[in-house]
């Protein structure tokens, strides 16, 4: 399994989906793209293992490519409503970049777009939620081992 911090840990590989059921909280949601990641069974064991670790799972699912504002916010809403512990974003950069943004109105309701995207005024985090994207290696084939 690899680790990669920049600010925040985004883990890869072998071994990095089994890394979920060690998160400590109450709810997590994930935060998906078009749908390899339950396609090969990813979504299934990401679920299983957060479960595992206590945790009820809602799946914030379809996160398009280049994600929309409305899109974000459909997602900050479906937090707000469920009010998770953990986001968990699953695939590419779409699902991952997504679900930082729905993070920030997660957290901060009021904030506008134009808000987050002057230099250096990304607001602090973590006050409701804590985040872990999780880079899902593609297969090759669906009996290639992950």
């Amino acid at each position: 399994m690899g680790r990669f911090t920049l600010p925040r840990d985004l883990y890869h590989g072998k071994g990095s989906l089994a890394e979920l059921k060690n998160l400590k909280g109450k709810k997590a949601i994930l935060v998906l793209g078009g749908g390899s990641m339950k396609k090969f069974g990813f979504v299934d064991k990401a679920v299983g293992y957060l479960k595992e670790a206590g945790m009820e799972v809602r799946l914030f699912e379809n996160v398009e490519p280049d994600p929309s504002v409305e899109t974000v916010m459909n997602g900050a809403e479906a937090m707000r409503e469920f009010g998770p512990d953990w986001i968990i974003a699953m695939g590419g950069g779409s699902p991952i970049d997504a679900a930082k943004a729905m993070w920030v109105f997660y957290e901060y309701p009021d904030t506008t777009f134009e808000e987050i995207i002057q230099p250096f005024s990304f607001p602090t985090l973590r006050t409701k939620a804590r985040s872990r994207p999780l880079r899902v290696p593609r297969r090759k084939s669906p009996h290639s081992p992950l």
